[in-house]
């Protein structure tokens, strides 16, 4: 008369995979929803005068998923009054930047959000003028927030 399971490793597995999948989905679909927060935030800020367009059109973010981009948001949107005078865009110079950045990130999950323009920090740091500070700052804010989020809506898919 002993304990007989009704289930085999094959349902163990199954089940198991599930429950991965469920985190691998609730991981990308979070950062990449305060990706576009952070970059909403840095894009929408009226701080210093964008001359060409290209600070503002180098902000942007990837997803990242054990050093492989899954996603990438870099939009051409603004423009200056001395837009059009660079062969190369802002949006590609930026899109460009974060993809080498993914490449150091090959374990786990990852949002990377940029600034592309190598002068990005010249402008916050000399100029005192924000373009992607206050970006962090929620960033750092929300991660805590969407972590407790995932670990409760995994609790509740059990």
């Amino acid at each position: 008369m002993g304990i007989e399971p009704r289930f085999n490793m094959n349902q163990i597995n199954s089940y198991l995979q599930e429950r991965i999948n469920t985190l691998d989905e609730l991981m990308i679909r979070n950062l990449n929803y305060l990706g576009m927060e952070c970059v909403n935030l840095a894009k929408n800020l009226d701080t210093y005068q964008d001359q060409t367009g290209n600070l503002r059109n180098s902000i942007g973010y990837v997803v990242v998923k054990h050093g492989n981009v899954l996603s990438s948001v870099f939009t051409n949107e603004a423009s200056g009054p001395e837009s059009g005078n660079n062969d190369k865009s802002g949006k590609d110079i930026g899109e460009a930047y974060a993809k080498e950045l993914a490449k150091d990130f090959g374990n786990g999950y990852a949002v990377i959000v940029v600034a592309g323009m190598d002068y990005a920090s010249y402008v916050e740091d000399i100029h005192h003028l924000d373009v992607l500070k206050p970006a962090e700052v929620l960033a750092k804010t929300r991660i805590n927030q969407i972590a407790k989020s995932i670990v409760n809506t995994m609790r509740r898919a059990q």
